[in-house]
């Protein structure tokens, strides 16, 4: 008896799965998850070193504005110092007459009053245009120029003394140097009155300190 075809043929073998892809089925899920928790965490440690660098930047900033302000406050305070020390001094220059516009008919009649009152023979004075001082050395004076104006006055004396008196007086006019004074005896007898028995002749520079230039 003859064998059917199909029962000559042998049952196919079953299909035989690899051990390693049932560990990665196995690893997966897991290893996913691990995935997303490392993500998430690089995320987040991310997210936590900007918003630091936000902060310690405002803080820095906030550390500089405070150091501004406190820099501030010291310059204030230190001026409200310099001021409490230094204006009475200044209003005192200023009625002084150093400091502001020169005043020439304070100079004149000045003199004039010296004259009476010391009994001077003559007095005579010209008066230059006001300059800018220039200095060997640099002077810091803000807003400030110093000024001078040179006088020349031509007196006639009875004694010496009349010239110092002359000098000490004039100073209630304003503030000057005395730049050279020549002294020298005329012919008038020792023993005459009424006349000059010397004559001084002097260059004087009266200083302003006024702010702007010339």
């Amino acid at each position: 008896m003859m064998a059917k075809p199909n029962a000559l043929r042998g049952k196919p073998a079953d299909a035989i799965t690899p051990a390693w892809r049932d560990e990665l089925d196995l690893i997966a899920a897991p290893a996913r998850l691990c995935a997303g928790v490392l993500l998430g965490a690089a995320l987040l440690v991310g997210a936590a070193s900007w918003y630091w660098a936000q902060q310690a930047g405002e803080l820095a900033q906030a550390a500089r504005a405070r150091a501004a302000a406190s820099s501030r406050f010291q310059n204030v305070e230190s001026e409200k110092q310099d001021i409490a020390i230094y204006q009475p001094r200044f209003v005192e220059l200023q009625a002084g007459g150093l400091i502001g516009d020169e005043n020439r008919l304070a100079w004149i009649e000045t003199i004039k009053s010296i004259q009476g009152k010391r009994k001077l023979v003559s007095a005579s004075y010209d008066i230059e245009a006001q300059q800018a001082l220039v200095f060997a050395a640099p002077m810091t004076l803000g807003d400030y120029q110093l000024r001078g104006s040179r006088m020349r006055v031509e007196l006639g004396l009875v004694h010496e003394l009349d010239l110092f008196h002359f000098i000490d007086d004039l100073r209630g006019a304003g503030r000057f140097t005395v730049q050279d004074c020549k002294l020298k005896r005329t012919d008038a007898p020792a023993e005459s009155f009424g006349v000059a028995r010397l004559t001084a002749n002097c260059t004087l520079v009266f200083l302003t300190l006024a702010k702007g230039t010339l």
